[in-house]
This record gives C-alpha cells, structure tokens and sequence, in this order.
C-alpha cells in the first residue's frame, strides 16, 4: 500500500526520445516466445483486440518473449488487490502490423492531402511503426518485446485512463494529463483519476525494468530497441516467430 500510495503520487517524468531507435544495437538471445494463456501467467488477464477486431492475421493467443512474461506476473503480484493488469496486445505478426500502418497512412493522408509521402509515412509512424522483419530493426512488436495494456479491476474491467486504447491524438500521450496539470489546468474528477491510473500502471511497469513509449501511455517495452533506445543498452530481442 505504501508503493502504491508514492506511485499514485509520483509524477510521470519526460521519457527520453527515441527518434534514433533504429539505429540502436541489436543481437538477439533466442529467447522463446510464450503464450500469455498458459496457467503459468493466470495472474494477467487478456483481451487480443486486434483479433477480436478480426484484423487479418491477427492470432487468438497473446505471446511474449518469456522475460517479458515473467516481468509481468511481478508487476501483476506487486499490485494491490483491487487492480490486474489487461494485455491487449504483445507480439505482432507482420500481417497485422502491416495492416495497421496502411489503415493510419490512409486516416493521416485524408487529413493531410499535400503532404509529401515521406512525411506522411513519419507521421504514421508515431502511432504505428512501419512493418519491419529485418535483424536490424524489426518492428517494435514483431520482436515480442513491446506489449500493449492496461489497468483492470478484478471483474476484469478496464479501468478509465484518459483515453481509448490505440487513441492517434496527443491525448495518447503518457504524460498528457501531467502536461495540463503543469500549466495551471484544473482537471475534472474523472481526468483526476485516470492520471492516478497513468501514474500506477506507468511506476508499476517501470519498477519492474520496462521503459514507456511517450506518445503512448498503454505501450511498454523490454529488451527491443525502444527499450535499448531509452535505458542506453544494447537491444537483445529481434524478430521473431512463436
């Protein structure tokens, strides 16, 4: 209870950019990935909402790299009894991502129509990244590194956060709800908690070695190269297949 009283507390601070992430050092561990409905991980409750979404080559299971899993459990176990962590998304096939980025490249051109492409594909970018298999910079995703998700009560009720989940505006951004505070604006009751929540889920992932994606404040990663990008180490997932 004391954790989580300091997290709920705690501001969320600026993450460091990750422009460069591309660039980032890259030699895989061979690490397996493992599927978040093994009993191993009944802890962590999920919801596969692109293939609920029925995105073509969305898979039913939810996979992550075992150390990404095993992190999560810690994260589910140090929560306190009312909240459980909602997964709605992990590993990525290529299919889906692919899928992803050409829906958001339409939506960002209908709004931008002069827009050259290269800097349509950049805006697109930042809310979905560009489909990738290759060894040395794969899509976030694709590595089984970055997960996507969520705070839930334990009916398994996602909890309120500001937003949607897959929100493409600067609502989306982690530090959103912070950034108005810091200007002097008043925040209703319900924004009041969904900063808590921000704060809880953001503190709670982060105790336990994962980094944050600032645009974002449902996505986190470990040992992809947002990660490796972030903490300055060099990245130990690439792409990958269950």
């Amino acid at each position: 209870m004391v954790r989580f009283e300091r997290f709920v507390a705690q501001p969320i601070p600026p993450e460091r950019s990750i422009v460069d992430w591309k660039k980032q050092a890259l030699r895989e561990c061979g690490e397996p990935l493992v599927a978040l409905s093994s009993s191993k991980y009944a802890c962590i409750l999920t919801s596969p909402e692109y293939f609920q979404k029925k995105i073509p080559g969305a898979v039913e299971k939810i996979y992550l790299r075992e150390s990404v899993a095993h992190k999560l459990v810690a994260v589910a176990e140090d929560l306190p009894d009312k909240y459980c962590l909602l997964v709605w998304d992990g590993w990525r096939p290529l299919a889906v991502q692919q899928a992803l980025f050409d829906a958001y490249f339409q939506v960002v051109r209908a709004q931008y129509p002069t827009l050259p492409e290269q800097e349509v594909c950049r805006r697109t970018e930042v809310y979905v990244s560009l489909p990738n298999q290759s060894a040395f910079c794969p899509s976030p995703h694709y590595t089984g590194g970055a997960i996507d998700l969520t705070l839930a009560d334990t009916a398994g009720n996602a909890l309120f956060m500001g937003t949607e989940f897959d929100a493409s505006d600067a609502t989306a951004r982690t530090r959103f709800l912070e950034e108005r505070r810091a200007q002097g604006e008043g925040l209703s009751e319900a924004e009041e908690m969904a900063l808590r929540h921000r704060r809880l889920l953001y503190h709670s992932m982060l105790a336990h070695g994962f980094t944050n994606y600032a645009e974002e404040w449902w996505h986190f990663d470990y040992g992809n190269q947002f990660w490796g990008t972030i903490t300055r180490q060099s990245a130990f997932y690439g792409p990958v297949e269950p």
